[in-house]
């Protein structure tokens, strides 16, 4: 998320180290907000090095074109002893703050498991596809209040949980007629659990990739039955929602489109980044 007011505070530094056995890379990167900051990889897939983070929160370990979801805090001392060819049983963390991320690294192959048979689950009737995720959620939930972890951390994740299994919901609502075509439609109130959330929260915006993805999805699904992008924009309180959308507008200008102009103002209007109303331009040229 780009941020036109850098941030002067100094934060806590964090050392970050390890091994990475067969990598096809010379670096791996922290995603850290609006920076990254890389990790130089020996001959042998060693690193070693120090950053300063400012806050806690969820953070991505990109490597190899693949992105993993941790949590940093700061003052953390993190050792990663990887192989990229066993990479499921091989994937650890050492250190202050190894349980946290040991947690995420192993719910993260769960739950690719467990939507790998994804038609014979998006083919569920919609009470018993809740019950499902709801299920498996529970699971994961219980192994991490076993873990020793910060309360505060695990407060977090039973909130990024809840989450993972809205947007969850919203992926059956999406793929429904799809994998169920001789169904009846979906009941009206399948995704109540949207009528409990604040679609306007920017610390939850910019802390929950699940939250992102519902907001932006909600405001993509609005777009499409009429609202415009003007309205929308003009509605929308939180700095990094609005530039969310807008983000996503500008990849789907299409000069051919008779509604991308009206998109295409709408962000004229409401964007103060410079190179976004460029890159917003050029699409609109393009023949």
């Amino acid at each position: 998320m780009y941020s036109c007011s850098p941030n002067s505070k100094k934060g806590e530094i964090i050392y970050f180290g390890g091994r990475i056995a067969n990598a096809q890379t010379d670096s791996i990167y922290l995603l850290l907000n609006n920076r990254e900051k890389a990790f130089a990889l020996d001959f042998d897939g060693n690193f070693s090095d120090t950053v300063q983070l400012q806050d806690e929160g969820y953070k991505k370990l990109s490597i190899d074109r693949e992105e993993f979801t941790i949590y940093l805090v700061p003052g953390d001392s993190l050792v990663l002893n990887a192989d990229l060819n066993k990479i499921e049983s091989q994937f650890k963390f050492s250190g202050k703050g190894d349980n946290r991320n040991n947690y995420l690294i192993e719910k993260s192959f769960k739950t690719d498991q467990f939507l790998t048979n994804n038609t014979e689950l998006f083919q569920l009737a919609p009470p018993d596809f809740r019950e499902k995720v709801k299920s498996f959620h529970e699971i994961v939930f219980n192994n991490l209040k076993k873990l020793d972890v910060n309360p505060s951390f695990i407060k977090t994740e039973e909130q990024n949980l809840n989450y993972d299994f809205i947007n969850l919901l919203y992926l059956y609502k999406d793929t429904y007629a799809y994998y169920n075509p001789a169904s009846q439609q979906l009941p009206v109130d399948f995704l109540k659990e949207l009528d409990k959330i604040d679609m306007d929260n920017d610390d939850d915006y910019k802390t929950y990739q699940s939250y992102r993805s519902i907001v932006l999805t909600n405001l993509q699904e609005k777009l499409y039955q009429g609202f415009s992008a003007d309205s929308l924009l003009d509605e929308i309180k939180s700095k990094a929602i609005k530039n969310g959308f807008i983000n996503s507008l500008i990849y789907e200008l299409n000069p051919k489109d008779q509604n991308s102009t009206a998109i295409y103002q709408a962000i004229q209007k409401h964007c103060d980044y410079q190179p976004w109303i460029d890159e917003a331009k050029k699409r609109m040229e393009l023949k």
